[in-house]
């Protein structure tokens, strides 16, 4: 791999401002081609952050820490304790054990809060503060749209606060529209 001056963290950490949403989009495409090559080739990265993502001094996004990954094939299933919490999809946080490609866009997705917001999106302190963020951002999942939902092994232990709204455009009032379909 050709050397990449910094990771996408330490950059965050030392702007002033936030990336501006043509930034965002620049850095996503590149990350969702990057996504698209692992995918189309049978593996999940499972660990996507800001901190896995080098960047050189052209611009040119690298996605990185390939340590998690594994083949979308295997037939064993696949350790729940993975991506950094602020990443974590909601299904793994239910407790799925069938982990697809999913995982990795819902991740992408919180990086791309992360770069339009300048700091994460969400922040969760634990696996259930993580979900309650969540549910706060996007509402209260459901059978209807989430086929299954109700069969998660944690759903046997915890039940999910009502909220029935999306609030993606109130946390992102300046985002064009395209945009906040794209996030959404």
């Amino acid at each position: 791999m050709e050397y990449c001056e910094q990771d996408m963290a330490s950059l965050l950490d030392n702007m002033p401002n936030p990336f501006t949403e043509s930034q965002v989009k620049c850095i996503m495409l590149q990350i969702f081609k990057g996504l698209r090559y692992l995918h189309e080739n049978f593996i999940i990265h499972r660990d996507l952050k800001v901190s896995n993502l080098l960047m050189n001094d052209k611009g040119l996004v690298k996605i990185a820490d390939f340590g998690l990954s594994r083949p979308t094939h295997s037939h064993n299933p696949m350790t729940p304790c993975v991506v950094t919490l602020w990443y974590r999809a909601p299904e793994i946080l239910l407790g799925d054990k069938n982990q697809t490609k999913a995982v990795d866009i819902w991740s992408a997705g919180c990086i791309m809060g992360e770069l339009l917001l300048h700091k994460p999106l969400l922040p969760g302190k634990t696996e259930v503060h993580q979900l309650e963020l969540i549910i706060d951002l996007l509402g209260t999942p459901n059978d209807q749209i989430w086929p299954n939902l109700s069969k998660l092994p944690a759903l046997e232990k915890i039940s999910l606060k009502k909220q029935p709204y999306n609030n993606l455009r109130h946390t992102f009032p300046w985002l064009s529209d395209a945009g906040l379909r794209l996030l959404n």
